[in-house]
């Protein structure tokens, strides 16, 4: 394994690790508080709390697995757009919803959608919508919101795209270094945007 797969695979273990970390801990906590309760019980807040952390847990498990593991995972178009509308429900709440949009999904390209979910959706602070569309040899992400787009992290994206890996916080852009080493360098990635409105333009 050389230094650039090394390091990807770094990244990636970061990335994961950081994104079920804190319902890992969660649980850990509800299970510390039924413990104290001296009688094993669960109250109705504890079980809740149980039960959201395990689903978001679930959820985000099998779209990672999907998304950065082997491609033997066999996933029907209408299984892949639950999926990845599930894994931005545990990104999003009532007030900050995020959803999406792809046309021709295929199950062929599951990962490559998966990346591209996942990088419309670090940009959005306050909800949004990401619309993909392939065709024409092409795939575009827009991503639209409300609310002003987080310009840092479009920046630094530009920044991925212009060659610079040596970014701060890397493992939140991993989806997109990822990608690059999928698509290889070959491929152009461009990307335009505004307060409120990204497009990433792939090939």
């Amino acid at each position: 394994m050389d230094n650039q797969q090394t390091f990807l695979a770094n990244l990636v273990c970061t990335r994961i690790s950081h994104d079920l970390g804190g319902n890992i801990g969660a649980i850990s906590a509800a299970l510390e508080l039924a413990g104290d309760n001296g009688n094993s019980v669960l109250d109705a807040d504890t079980k809740n709390i149980l039960t959201s952390a395990t689903e978001t847990l679930k959820i985000r498990q099998k779209f990672f697995r999907l998304t950065f593991g082997l491609d033997s995972i066999s996933i029907t178009p209408s299984e892949l757009t639950k999926l990845c509308q599930d894994y931005l429900n545990t990104l999003g709440n009532r007030s900050s919803k995020l959803d999406f949009e792809c046309n021709n999904i295929s199950a062929n390209l599951a990962k490559i959608i998966c990346l591209c979910i996942m990088i419309g959706a670090e940009i959005c602070i306050k909800g949004g919508h990401i619309k993909i569309h392939i065709g024409g040899n092409k795939l575009t992400i827009d991503v639209a919101s409300d609310y002003k787009l987080a310009t840092a992290k479009i920046a630094c994206y530009e920044a991925l795209l212009n060659g610079k890996n040596d970014i701060e916080n890397a493992s939140q852009f991993v989806q997109m270094i990822y990608l690059r080493q999928i698509l290889g360098n070959d491929v152009p990635i461009t990307l335009q945007a505004a307060d409120n409105a990204c497009r990433f333009v792939i090939g």
